[in-house]
């Protein structure tokens, strides 16, 4: 299939595609005209051999996305293989790429933003998977005009487009034909292009400048010293420094600072990295001295360093002594930072060595793994609720409709075999209950009941995880319509097959991450790029909020819907002596839940998760590699 007929059919015309094409083209190869102005204009080093890494190095970034898509971006395998991925690329021109990746954020995310800004420059209405799609011509047409801008003939030609043999790892498969503008005024106000200019300094013997081995050499306490030396903000205010009076007596205002607390905090994270990674220098980080600076989080005790003694000891030492502890039995002592700590930590880290990547090179790092971040917490408390419309997409995915594998399950449907697991049940529960997606994600088998004929969730604080409020305890009937489809069974099947868990699958392999953390990342990522109508920031908990709204327009009391969510309701007389509603109320209650899966037909058959892969996430050894199937 053509890049035509596979976009057409994903949202976009041909005519549409070759719009896109040449309108990205022609504004960046504008883009790199004002780029070559300016090294022309500075004049330092080898003008031309600048010129020709930056358009080596902005093909082979663009080519590479047109070609594997953005999926893995800075994860561990990526990184991994990245002298191996930009194998076209000099030693020199890679560690300019690697230095920009590691201070350009979110890469994929600021291309999507730009796609979508190009749809609207060509008056191309931004939806479904149009802006998905425009990201990946976006990227073809900008590896063609960094991989064919100094040759004339390519751009004098109508068809330069398929001149692709230029490009690293050969052709982009099924690129189009389309005719190129050439001629366009250059406007000088255009912004840069992905990277900024690349100077041409003077090369020490090891590659780097003499500035590049300074800040090359520093530890991760040397180096947030030097941080604070450059940073105004960073670096606070002096002790003598005051409240400044103007001389009509009033204060002046003054710029905000961090404080002493801040600066202590964002200390604390390089200077405990340094005694994880043995003192050797930030930019020297691998990916290997995270894995095991998030195994000592997660081994200290919340009491390390408030002892002099600790000064003085490694990680490894507090590690061990504490663990010595708590086998003596002393119970005062908590093992592992909180979860929140932990993050505090990494963002801190994560933010002086991007900072450092802009000193001196250093190896791409991800940090995803270890912090949650911003736009992922965004996404998981979104208070958009779902649509019927929106159900009723999601639950025709192959993980409900059937598939031919496990492997293909997150896309339509394209076989009969469907598996029983936290993928097919925990959206579908969250639909059917408005649980919390940790309410929902920490079952156990011993949480699912009966009484009086009426099956129900028994929604608890135990061993899996904590309730988040006093009224979040509570009693949830089991929807008929999950019973149709086989949730009964399935508990039943489980209990058979020793599970104390309802989804063991998705258990952390270390204590202190939340199972829905898990859920969100292992299933919801997968399935989410599945759906059209889902729109930014909708996500698990939407699922609760749609049963929120969904009861509230049908004018069912208050006081039931809070029941049924575990939510506070009125003033004290309804609190505290009202008594949660009966099991008897709330199943009249849930039945009034949109039906979303009529189309599902009864379940016949249990199939659940070969016995090893209802397991808890690889952890990590000893050493920071991950074990993996």
């Amino acid at each position: 299939m053509s890049l035509y007929e596979r976009i057409e059919r994903e949202g976009l015309t041909a005519e549409q595609v070759t719009t896109l094409f040449q309108e990205e083209i022609v504004r960046y190869r504008n883009m790199l005209a004002h780029q070559q102005t300016t090294i022309q204009e500075d004049g330092e080093g080898d003008v031309q051999k600048r010129m020709e890494q930056m358009l080596s190095i902005y093909a082979a970034l663009n080519a590479d996305f047109a070609v594997n898509g953005f999926d893995d971006y800075m994860d561990i395998g990526y990184v991994g293989g990245f002298n191996e991925r930009f194998s076209n690329l000099d030693d020199e021109s890679r560690a300019h790429l690697i230095a920009m990746l590691s201070r350009s954020g979110d890469l994929p995310k600021t291309l999507f933003s730009e796609a979508q800004k190009l749809l609207g420059r060509v008056d191309i209405a931004v939806t479904g998977d149009r802006a998905e799609n425009a990201r990946r011509i976006m990227c073809e047409a900008r590896a063609i005009a960094a991989a064919t801008y100094t040759d004339p003939n390519v751009r004098g030609a109508a068809n330069a487009v398929a001149l692709m043999a230029t490009l690293v790892k050969g052709a982009i498969p099924g690129i189009a034909t389309v005719p190129v503008v050439n001629n366009v005024p250059i406007d000088p106000n255009l912004p840069s292009p992905l990277v900024e200019p690349l100077s041409a300094p003077v090369m020490s013997s090891s590659g780097l400048t003499e500035e590049q081995q300074k800040y090359a050499s520093m530890t991760p306490v040397e180096a947030v010293d030097a941080y604070f030396s450059v940073k105004p903000k960073a670096r606070g205010r002096a002790d003598n420094e005051g409240q400044v009076t103007a001389a009509n007596g009033k204060k002046k205002s003054q710029p905000k600072v961090w404080g002493h607390s801040q600066r202590r905090q964002f200390r604390a994270a390089p200077y405990l990295f340094g005694k994880s990674n043995g003192g050797k220098p930030l930019a020297a980080t691998t990916q290997n001295d995270l894995n095991t600076f998030y195994d000592h989080l997660n081994l200290m005790p919340s009491t390390h360093h408030k002892s002099p003694r600790h000064e003085s000891m490694s990680l490894d030492e507090i590690c061990e002594e504490a663990a010595a502890r708590v086998a003596k039995g002393e119970r005062k002592i908590d093992i592992g930072l909180d979860v929140g700590t932990v993050n505090r930590h990494f963002a801190n880290l994560k933010k002086l060595c991007l900072w450092m990547a802009t000193k001196t090179p250093m190896a791409p790092l991800d940090f995803s793994d270890f912090i949650l971040e911003e736009d992922d917490r965004d996404d998981r408390n979104e208070r958009d609720p779902y649509t019927i419309e929106q159900g009723k997409e999601l639950f025709t995915l192959a993980i409900w409709t059937g598939s031919t594998s496990l492997d293909v399950r997150f896309g339509p449907k394209s076989g009969d075999a469907i598996w029983h697991d936290a993928a097919y049940w925990v959206m579908m529960i969250v639909w059917y209950s408005g649980m919390r997606r940790e309410e929902c994600c920490k079952l156990l088998v011993d949480d699912i009941d009966e009484e009086c004929g009426i099956f129900y969730f028994n929604i608890r604080k135990t061993h899996a995880g904590t309730v988040k409020t006093a009224r979040s305890v509570r009693l949830v009937p089991i929807h008929a319509e999950l019973r149709r489809l086989g949730f009964l069974d399935y508990v039943n099947a489980m209990r058979d097959a020793g599970e104390a868990y309802l989804f063991p699958e998705i258990l952390p392999g270390r204590s202190g991450r939340p199972l829905g953390d898990v859920f969100f990342k292992q299933v919801w990522g997968k399935i989410k790029p599945c759906l059209t109508l889902v729109r930014p920031g909708q996500a698990v908990h939407s699922g609760r909020h749609m049963v929120s709204t969904e009861l509230k327009m049908l004018q069912t009391f208050e006081e039931f819907r809070a029941d049924l969510l575990g939510q506070a309701f009125g003033g004290e007389n309804a609190g505290r002596y009202a008594g949660a509603t009966r099991l008897e109320v709330l199943q009249d209650v849930i039945v009034r839940i949109p039906n979303v899966t009529q189309h599902l037909p009864n379940c016949t058959e249990i199939r659940l998760l070969p016995a090893p892969l209802r397991k808890p996430r690889p952890t990590r050894e000893h050493g920071g590699r991950r074990k993996r199937n």
